[in-house]
């Protein structure tokens, strides 16, 4: 395409688009809309898988021997930790070691004062010998939690897979809401920058046909408004960019406050690490649709 081509497909683009302006403004509202939606499930989505990945990296359960459970017992026990082919590893925690770290809890536990009376008529003996387990594959928790408990002399065993299993159904339920009311804004939209074009066509017809007379082909009439479809479109993402980046940086320090009270190691990934894959979402699906409701409306309206 030589530039002179360009500069007037350009300038035609920009003309049509600024003539319909009502219909312009409509449709870029609603892919922005479309957008905006799109990012903030999008954002959802990725801080929710990458907190399942901060859990699979954590270990997923605690199991407690009984306190009575002699070395050789514990021992027995542990050779069958070891051997379980859905466990990855595994860490010891001794009567001493829980001990110490009972004794902390309570020092750093500010509403309970008399903490160290409690402890009176203790020792380690008292405590448990738990080991802290990572399974292989967390959706098995399930399972070596119940193979765990029915050794013998254990206790009691603590695992994530509530949290795990928490977390995928809002995943894969943020997935479904977040495809369907996507798909209809994107309807939308294309049906809107359709309709948008077709006022354009309408209006230019006289000028098309002069041009056809002339010798223009197909494609150079059609040029313009396809190029005023993506104008559109990347019009559109812009506003949505603006409005997604300036509520993620406006929630994210404060939903990262409250975090604590799910526990340690849940945090809120930082903009930077997501805004880019969102950038090329938003100029490819705006580029797309706005090309497409042109293609649409040309290919039914324009007899060229």
């Amino acid at each position: 395409m030589k530039i002179r081509s360009l500069k007037y497909i350009l300038k035609e683009s920009f003309k049509n688009a600024y003539r319909n302006k009502l219909m312009s403004l409509a449709s870029i509202s609603i892919i922005s809309a479309a957008l905006v939606l799109f990012g903030v499930f999008y954002l959802i989505l990725i801080n929710l898988n990458h907190n399942l990945d901060i859990l699979y990296e954590q270990p997923q359960m605690q199991a407690y021997c009984l306190p009575t459970l002699t070395d050789q017992q514990i021992s027995a026990v542990e050779t069958e930790i070891k051997n379980n082919k859905h466990i990855e590893s595994y860490t010891v925690v001794t009567k001493k070691e829980a001990y110490e770290q009972f004794k902390r809890f309570l020092s750093s536990d500010k509403s309970n004062e008399g903490g160290a009376n409690i402890l009176e008529g203790y020792d380690e003996s008292s405590m448990n010998v738990s080991f802290i387990i990572k399974v292989k594959d967390p959706q098995n928790s399930k399972l070596v939690a119940g193979q765990l408990r029915a050794l013998a002399g254990m206790e009691n065993v603590k695992y994530s897979q509530q949290t795990i299993d928490l977390i995928y159904t809002i995943s894969k339920w943020v997935r479904i809401v977040s495809l369907v009311l996507i798909g209809v804004l994107l309807i939308i939209s294309l049906f809107i920058i359709s309709n948008t074009i077709k006022l354009t066509v309408f209006a230019r017809r006289k000028e098309i046909n002069i041009m056809k007379y002339i010798g223009a082909t197909d494609w150079f009439i059609r040029w313009p408004f396809i190029f005023e479809g993506i104008l559109i479109g990347l019009t559109g993402a812009l506003f949505a960019f603006i409005i997604i980046s300036y509520l993620y940086g406006f929630t994210q320090p404060r939903i990262t406050s409250n975090l604590t009270t799910l526990g340690d190691g849940f945090e809120i990934m930082d903009y930077k690490y997501v805004w880019n894959t969102l950038v090329l979402f938003y100029l490819g699906v705006s580029a797309l649709i706005g090309a497409s409701g042109s293609v649409m409306s040309i290919r039914k309206h324009l007899h060229v």
